[in-house]
């Protein structure tokens, strides 16, 4: 299950210390600075970017295990391990790849402007 990305870590640079209000980096908006991740995003923000990376992390997972089931099918497997027992193997891609994806997608997402 993908954990939200909520960190804090005080206000932004540009917050009004008077009024603990900050700037969004994506958006723009003045939100409260204690709601804005190390990123300085706000939470709405953050909602959009998680959804998008819960999209793109089973893509990149999807991308990287296929290939391996098709081997596994298509392939001569069956004198390594029975067809059966490739399930672990296969379950074990299909999370490493789902792990990895969500960072890729994630930094990939933040480094662009207005994503």
């Amino acid at each position: 299950m993908p954990r939200t990305f909520d960190v804090t870590s005080g206000p932004a640079p540009d917050a009004d210390e008077e009024a603990g209000t900050a700037i969004c980096e994506r958006c723009g908006r003045e939100v409260a600075g204690s709601t804005l991740d190390r990123w300085n995003w706000c939470k709405s923000c953050r909602a959009m970017l998680d959804r998008k990376v819960r999209t793109g992390q089973y893509v990149v997972a999807a991308a990287i295990t296929l290939p391996f089931l098709i081997w596994i099918l298509v392939g001569g497997t069956g004198s390594v391990l029975p067809t059966y027992a490739w399930a672990l193997p296969l379950l074990a891609a299909w999370y490493l790849g789902s792990r990895i994806g969500r960072v890729v997608v994630r930094n990939y997402l933040r480094a662009q402007p207005g994503a």
